[in-house]
């Protein structure tokens, strides 16, 4: 980016700038008229200057062109003008006064609103380029930066400099405009006093900006210390749990104590310098019309001035004052927005950044070829080793093992070979081709890694494995119909120098990644999830999946096909007993009370708990049906039983996630409840807070999976009870955000799962789930839902980090994202992911068989899992091994201890 930010401004914005200058050019003669028109009202008008020697009448609006001698004198009449009276004369140049005020309103809301737009354009094409110019770092330098700095400079730290852009050039014209023809008519009246504003207005313009230095420093110092902040607590939110784990909160707040302490000091003494630098600027301001009103009225009263000359001075100095201020503000923030943007772009101008596009069409790899390596070797910031020099000749198509240690060479040649890093020493050749000097764009589609940092974005599951396909720009076909609303979007976005590709649209390269379109993804995604056998698990997360109206045609007599293919099939197997099914007329125990309540679905997301809480309808109920005082009596033996239970258990204990009640465990919480119970007197009301406290614990109670014995048969009636009265007085603005259960029909708001059973398994039956499972599963492949099922599946919110998602399936994104692009090189680490498979092997030889035409580096610890794979590099330590003929290792080789280490003087050829 430009290190000049009045260069950047005016590359970026030139055409603008010049219409809104023209503007203010035009500006100037209406307002040097508004000036002289207060002194025709006091001297023509109201003293009848106009009327002397016997007239009656003058003449207004009489304009009249006149050239100059060299361009041959004369004139040109533009108006005769009209005669009036003394009064007509003053009603007249007061209206025209009046006409005046409003044109130079409206220049100056026209200048303003030009500068802000122009100042909100140019900020978000600011942010746009910085976040441009951050995507362009290399791979190490992005994980170097740190994410609430970034997004702190690129969010707040140009939200200032945004707001001088659109007064970079336009704001010292228009106030210059406003000061020069204010201090020159006034120059015109009298030059003692003109020169007495002159001096003022010169003493205001050098000694204040050299106050303000110490501002401008103190500033600086602020901006450092807050970004600073920002990103310690954005550490700190990071390691939240570990820190709370550790017991060291207090230590953590004692440092952010420190800090904001520093801050406040700063920012204390940089208000001291604000206000004593803003009071000696009022001073000087309001030291002028003290010479005015005292010199001026000397010379009126001597007659070397007039009283509407005196008026005017007065009335003209009256703007001359402001716009010097507002000068001297724009000269102090063009210092500091200066010092911030070259702060800011500082921050983003590495020593080196990749190429993002690919000039031309991109070119695939050849069907073979050969990967070499030339003296390849990395060192960490202190010099360490991270890989010794290694020169290594490999054919392609071919599977390759690097064995070794996490963290040791194995890992720095996968981040290498997979393009992560570029701070490498030698050279690493793609036939023929450095990999260093590729295109981002042309790499990502011949090169796929996975390595053991798994990065989940917001959104889907689909989405995150679909990232990698993201990359082709959506094009708009020329007779497309495009409405008003996008049209405007797609203009505002090219003024902006934003991207106007719509992120709605459909990115993904079907012909780059080798598809014929949505239909090939599927079958190719359906088929990555086999291979790395996680199509179960996305099966199950479809199952668990909301059913969201409107459903597509035909959905709901299926899904209802299904519901009764699963009853008769539980009824064959004799698994019914499994279910106990949603009865109006029973109270279904395997649910909370809560559901019991409600006993139907939140069609908005709440969960019934919440809204029994916090909904006056549904707490009228509970009222009227006199279950407060009970819900809260068991959520008290609640708090009670779990603070005996949970004494002295460590954190993470099997039980904290059996008595979890809807959310984490909260001891110190729970011991809170329970001590107030203890100190209250029954004979009082209990405190409200404590009471909804209580509630809420009884509305998350199981019987048969808490098993506390607390609901007897009379309780359960009385929530039988409130459930019919519930459903029966609902008030009708509430029944769209309820779909009470019901046999015959399909369930929005509830999950695939309890559609499809229309009941609960009960707790504590061994293999219950995985019995009826397999029932609703070939229930739904009979109803032609098993497309759907996954497609649901996929379409589960990963949540921040992918922490919605099991453990499993987020370490299976990253590898299924290096597979979906079919790319010909493959650098994958399965340490990690090997772990939760039952069979690691068979895991590895579905990989192979799935990339049979293509070059895969399986990263691995255990050499066992390399058995079938006969090309081994072996690493220990930065250091990579091989064999004493200068052959990658194989089933052949001799013992490890005859293996020599490459140094850069041995090539070795791989064989595949």
């Amino acid at each position: 980016m430009e290190r000049s930010l009045f260069r950047y401004v005016w590359q970026k914005s030139r055409r603008e700038q010049i219409i809104v200058l023209l503007v203010i050019l035009v500006s100037i003669p209406f307002n040097w008229a508004s000036f002289d028109v207060p002194k025709r009202i006091v001297n023509d008008a109201i003293q009848g200057g106009a009327f002397k020697d016997g007239k009656t009448t003058a003449t207004v609006f009489d304009w009249a062109l006149h050239l100059p001698d060299f361009l041959g004198g004369g004139g040109f009449q533009i108006s005769e003008g009209f005669k009036v009276n003394q009064l007509g004369l003053l009603l007249t140049l007061s209206f025209y006064f009046l006409v005046l005020v409003l044109i130079n309103g409206g220049f100056k809301y026209v200048v303003n609103l030009q500068k802000g737009v122009l100042g909100e354009r140019m900020l978000r094409r600011m942010r746009y380029d910085l976040f441009s110019q951050l995507m362009r770092f290399r791979p190490e330098d992005i994980r170097a930066v740190k994410p609430a700095e970034a997004a702190s400079m690129i969010k707040d730290e140009v939200e200032p400099i945004g707001g001088f852009v659109g007064d970079a050039f336009i704001q010292p014209a228009f106030l210059l405009s406003q000061a020069l023809t204010a201090l020159a008519f006034i120059m015109m009246q009298s030059v003692w006093l003109g020169s007495i504003a002159l001096i003022i207005v010169l003493m205001q313009a050098v000694i204040i900006p050299i106050l303000r230095k110490e501002q401008l420093r103190l500033g600086r110092e602020r901006q450092i210390a807050s970004r600073q902040l920002a990103g310690r607590i954005g550490e700190i939110v990071d390691a939240g749990p570990t820190i709370q784990g550790n017991g060291a909160t207090s230590y953590i707040q004692s440092d952010i104590a420190g800090r904001l302490g520093t801050l406040f000091d700063i920012r204390y003494a940089l208000y001291k310098r604000k206000f004593a630098v803003k009071f000696l600027n009022n001073l000087l301001a309001q030291v002028t019309p003290f010479f005015f009103y005292a010199i001026g009225g000397f010379f009126a009263l001597q007659g070397r001035l007039d009283i509407g000359q005196l008026v005017a001075v007065i009335a003209a100095y009256r703007d001359l004052p402001p716009p010097i201020k507002e000068l001297i503000d724009w000269e102090q923030q063009r210092n500091d927005v200066t010092i911030k943007y070259e702060q800011v772009i500082s921050q983003f101008s590495p020593t080196e950044v990749v190429t993002l596009e690919e000039k031309g069409e991109i070119a695939r790899l050849p069907s073979r070829g050969e990967i070499r390596l030339d003296k390849v070797e990395m060192v960490d910031n202190r010099g360490q080793p991270l890989l010794a020099p290694l020169s290594l000749t490999l054919r392609r198509p071919g599977v390759v093992a690097l064995i070794g240690g996490a963290g040791g060479g194995r890992d720095t040649l996968g981040r290498i070979l997979g393009r992560q890093t570029m701070s490498y020493g030698g050279r690493v050749m793609i036939d023929k081709e450095p990999l260093s000097a590729i295109s981002v764009e042309r790499a990502s589609h011949f090169i796929g890694y996975a390595g053991p940092e798994v990065e989940i974005i917001n959104g889907s599951l689909r989405d995150n494995i679909l990232l990698p396909l993201k990359r082709r720009r959506p094009v708009v076909k020329p007779d497309e119909v495009v409405d008003h609303e996008e049209h405007r979007r797609f203009i505002e976005a090219l003024r902006a120098g934003n991207t106007p590709l719509p992120f709605a649209a459909d990115w993904n390269d079907y012909a780059g990644a080798g598809l014929d379109g949505e239909e090939a993804l599927e079958e190719r995604l359906l088929s990555i999830l086999d291979t790395l056998g996680c199509a179960d698990e996305i099966y199950e997360l479809g199952l668990d999946a909301k059913v969201i109206a409107p459903l597509p045609e035909g959905a709901a007599e299926r899904i209802i096909e299904a519901r009764e293919v699963v009853a008769a099939e539980l009824t064959k197997t004799k698994l019914a007993g499994l279910i106990e099914t949603f009865d109006l007329e029973r109270y279904n125990a395997n649910v909370t009370i809560a559901e019991n309540l409600v006993f139907g679905a939140m069609r908005n997301g709440r969960q019934p708990a919440d809204f029994l809480l916090d909904d006056p309808y549904a707490r009228s109920v509970l009222q009227a049906e006199a279950l407060d005082e009970p819900l809260a009596e068991i959520g008290g033996r609640i708090a009670s039983t779990l603070v005996e239970i949970f004494a002295g258990l460590p954190q993470g204990h099997v039980l904290f996630e059996r008595y979890a009640f809807g959310g984490e465990v909260d001891l110190e919480k729970l011991g809170e409840l329970a001590e107030a119970l203890r100190r209250h007197d029954r004979r009082s009301p209990l405190d409200p807070t404590v009471q909804r406290e209580l509630v809420a614990l009884a509305l998350g109670y199981v019987e048969p999976k808490h098993r506390l014995n607390l609901l007897d048969i009379a309780l359960q009636r009385r929530v039988l009870r409130a459930r019919n009265s519930f459903k029966t007085y609902l008030p009708g603005e509430k029944a769209d955000e309820i779909e009470f259960y019901d046999p015959a029909d399909v369930i929005h708001g509830a999950s695939v799962r309890d559609n499809l059973l229309f009941g609960r398994i009960g707790f504590g039956v061994p293999d219950a789930g995985r019995k009826v499972a397999e029932i609703a599963r070939a229930a739904l492949s009979r109803a032609g839902l098993d497309a759907a099922a996954y497609r649901l599946g996929l379409n589960t919110d990963v949540g921040l980090r992918g922490r919605l998602l099991p453990l499993r399936l987020r370490l299976m994104v990253p590898l299924a994202q290096a597979l979906i692009k079919q790319p010909d090189i493959l650098v994958l680490d399965l340490d990690a992911f090997a772990v939760t498979c039952a069979d690691p092997g068979d895991l590895i030889r579905r990989i192979g068989s799935y990339c049979d035409d293509k070059t895969v580096f399986l990263l691995l610890t255990d050499q066992g899992l390399a058995a079938d794979i006969p090309e081994k590099i072996v690493f220990n330590g930065a250091v990579a091994r091989v064999n004493s003929k200068g052959r990658a290792i194989d089933e052949a080789d001799e013992p490890q201890d005859e293996m020599l280490p490459s140094n850069g003087a041995v090539p070795i050829e791989a064989r595949t």
